[in-house]
């Protein structure tokens, strides 16, 4: 899956570690989503049926011709129109459940590589010249050096994240980022931003807001290229200086319609 990338030493990983190490979804989460969710969805099918009923029989209630289009339904077909409520609210939930399940991020990690899939993406690193691996907010963050290389939003269980990394050798920091005390708060104007750096900051906040999450990450990236490394608290972005040389790993990102 992945190439040797330099001539350091390979990792320590202990013997009898499997080549790959996969950590997503686990498997009660995904059949709590694809059991409960159509049961749910059944549930609220069938409701339907007396919400609309109820619902036709206030003048002020809003959706009234929904409502009484149910309601008229209801009265001419009897149990047929329960049932097929219940089934196309269970339908949906199925379609739910699967699009969440699709969208979750997995890792796959070995002693040479780590790759990070979504439905949307697959973005995948070199081991050679990733110094140190740690989770921060719900995301799994690769530094080389001072740069930040990877930051992957995997909501996974920590435990199994961290079993991943160290059996295969990967230097995993316990507490967190090495460089937290660089950062300062943006603030705009900041006389210590490299050049279009304060414009990247204003346009990702700006996105922040708006909830574009996909266009907030890409922003990340550019402000990388220019040697600033990001890190949000809430709303605010904080900020610290860093290499904007290119990692010499192999770093790939696909993107898919």
């Amino acid at each position: 899956m992945y190439e040797k990338l330099s001539d350091r030493p390979e990792p320590d990983v202990p013997p009898g570690t499997p080549e790959e190490t996969v950590v997503g979804c686990s498997s009660a989460d995904t059949l709590f989503l694809r059991v409960v969710l159509p049961v749910l969805g059944a549930v609220a099918g069938v409701g339907l049926r007396w919400l609309a009923a109820w619902m036709a029989g206030l003048s002020w209630a809003p959706w009234q011709g929904i409502a009484r289009s149910v309601d008229t339904l209801a009265d001419r077909w009897g149990a047929c129109t329960v049932v097929g409520l219940g089934i196309l609210g269970a339908l949906l939930g199925a379609v739910l459940a699967q699009h969440l399940v699709e969208t979750m991020g997995r890792i796959a990690v070995t002693s040479t590589g780590a790759g990070f899939r979504t439905k949307d993406t697959l973005e995948t690193l070199g081991r050679s010249d990733v110094t140190d691996v740690y989770v921060e907010d719900q995301e799994i963050v690769l530094l080389a050096g001072e740069r930040e290389v990877g930051r992957w939003p995997a909501d996974l269980p920590l435990a199994k994240v961290r079993e991943a990394f160290t059996s295969h050798g990967w230097p995993w920091r316990e507490t967190g980022d090495p460089f937290r005390a660089a950062y300062r708060r943006w603030e705009i104007g900041d006389p210590g931003l490299p050049t279009g750096a304060d414009a990247l900051l204003r346009a990702r906040a700006g996105l922040m807001d708006a909830g574009k999450t996909d266009h907030v990450r890409a922003l990340r990236a550019d402000l990388a290229a220019i040697g600033v490394v990001v890190r949000d608290d809430g709303a605010a972005q904080h900020w610290r200086p860093a290499s904007p040389a290119a990692p010499t790993g192999a770093v790939g990102v696909e993107r898919r319609a």
